[in-house]
């Protein structure tokens, strides 16, 4: 049989979408250690910028490191298109596309930004990512994502000023009644 000819059980396929799942629901907390669960313990990652990373502690530290900084906030579409192709019995690529979302922003208004190749392999039923590769697409990417980042960093701060002055008006509020009566 060949690899063309090979079909996914329901059963292999939801575990697989509920793999991606999972990821995308991680990442949304940022959790490191958690997002890294889903790939075996020798795992390839090669992020958009090119760094190739081996191992799952190693994966779970360099989204740590992300969770905390660049992508606090960030979530993961999940919409964009997905495509399960088998190639042999229990390995299957994942082809895909999709994009960190910062607040605010909307799946429907960003474009996918990133082509993700995945190899998924089942080892005693359970799905585990082997490879994950995700490659930048689209034009202008990096001044479209940068732009989306700094909208992104002012709503924020626009949002803790409206909570600010919020505050300090209370707090006048309270102590002119305080001093009528």
């Amino acid at each position: 049989m060949s690899a063309r000819d090979m079909q996914l059980s329901p059963q292999d396929e939801t575990a697989i979408n509920d793999v991606l799942a999972l990821m995308r629901e991680v990442w949304e907390r940022g959790d490191g250690a958690a997002y890294a669960a889903v790939f075996s313990d020798d795992a390839r990652y090669v992020s958009a910028t090119g760094i190739r990373t081996v191992g799952r502690e190693a994966i779970a530290s360099s989204h740590q490191q992300i969770f905390d900084s660049f992508f606090v906030g960030t979530r993961l579409g999940s919409s964009y298109p997905t495509e399960l192709q088998p190639v042999a019995p229990a390995v299957v690529l994942v082809h895909a596309t999709g994009a960190a979302l910062f607040g605010g922003e909307h799946e429907q208004q960003v474009a996918a930004n990133g082509l993700l190749t995945m190899v998924l392999v089942a080892r005693a039923g359970d799905w585990t990512v082997a490879s994950f590769a995700n490659t930048p697409a689209g034009k202008a990417r990096t001044a479209r994502f940068a732009l989306r980042y700094l909208r992104s960093r002012l709503s924020a701060l626009r949002a803790e000023a409206s909570k600010a002055r919020a505050h300090v008006l209370a707090n006048k509020r309270e102590n002119i009644a305080r001093w009528i009566h």
